[in-house]
């Protein structure tokens, strides 16, 4: 039965009209990142044969600084696209299950399916397909741009002697991975960036516990991590306290580093309190209330 009501709930989720609309504005920011380095990519090209034919040089000895994993929106954190996706990221992946519950609520399916399942399978049923909803709606336009990106620029092993063209020095998050199996390391942050984009989509399970508008509902993880932001920017980073590491999601879950280094200890414990956060508040508390 909690398997059937999984699959149900993921269908509702994902092959909806409003995902498919998120992802294909998702898609459409990261072309702000891919045109601007591909331009940049082929004006490079050019001048190094114009160079290489003045000079006679048969070998592009510069050759690792043009690579897939520093041109792909994750490599970069420069261009519009990828501020604005990285920045506009918590609305897109609230959106398409976020909006949805808040009119099953109103319109009285919620009361129907819970006298045929029970609280709890219904509620898990929910909270499960709402995260694989958010995760894939984060993480299908990035993968869109990379491999996109990949058609043009080829993929070569990035070299630690130009580590000024990547950003990611020994002390980043999963460094280690990015200077031997960068594909590796692409497929490792992408599916931190799902776990995140599924779990700040519960966040509109959460709050809508307490809000009944479904605005309200869709905005209040981005404002939410907005609010979050600053407070880092504006307090925690400017204290007397040395801080070098980033706490930011809309930060941090980029992979290559944006301000300060992302640390692996800071992003479990961000998957651990949102979590435990949602999970309370939708399958706990929400299927504790009373909806006859």
């Amino acid at each position: 039965m909690l398997w059937n009501n999984i699959k149900l709930e993921c269908k509702k989720a994902i092959f909806t009209k409003l995902f498919f609309l998120v992802v294909l504005i998702g898609c459409t920011i990261t072309m702000f990142s891919l045109l601007p380095h591909l331009q940049s990519y082929y004006r490079d090209i050019s001048n190094l044969k114009k160079f290489s034919e003045e000079f006679s040089y048969i070998r592009n000895p510069m050759m690792p600084m043009e690579t897939l994993f520093n041109h792909w929106i994750g490599g970069e954190a420069t261009t519009p696209g990828s501020t604005d996706y990285f920045f506009l990221f918590p609305i897109l992946v609230s959106i398409p299950y976020g909006w949805s519950y808040c009119m099953e609520r109103r319109s009285g399916y919620i009361k129907n399916m819970v006298i045929r399942t029970g609280k709890v399978q219904y509620y898990l049923s929910k909270y499960i397909a709402l995260f694989l909803s958010g995760g894939l709606a984060m993480v299908i336009p990035l993968l869109f741009n990379f491999l996109l990106t990949a058609m043009f620029v080829p993929a070569i092993t990035p070299d630690p002697y130009y580590i000024t063209a990547y950003g990611i020095i020994s002390s980043s998050f999963l460094s280690e991975f990015f200077y031997t199996s960068p594909f590796i390391y692409v497929f490792l942050y992408m599916l931190v960036d799902f776990i995140y984009g599924g779990l700040i989509a519960c966040l509109c399970f959460a709050f809508a516990t307490f809000v009944k508008n479904q605005v309200i509902v869709v905005l209040l993880p981005f404002f939410v991590l907005l609010g979050f932001n600053y407070i880092c920017t504006s307090f925690i980073y400017t204290s007397s306290i040395v801080i070098y590491t980033e706490l930011s999601p809309m930060y941090f879950l980029r992979p290559v580093p944006a301000v300060y280094d992302t640390n692996g200890f800071v992003v479990f414990i961000g998957v651990v309190i949102l979590f435990l956060f949602t999970l309370t508040a939708t399958i706990v508390k929400e299927a504790s209330n009373e909806i006859y």
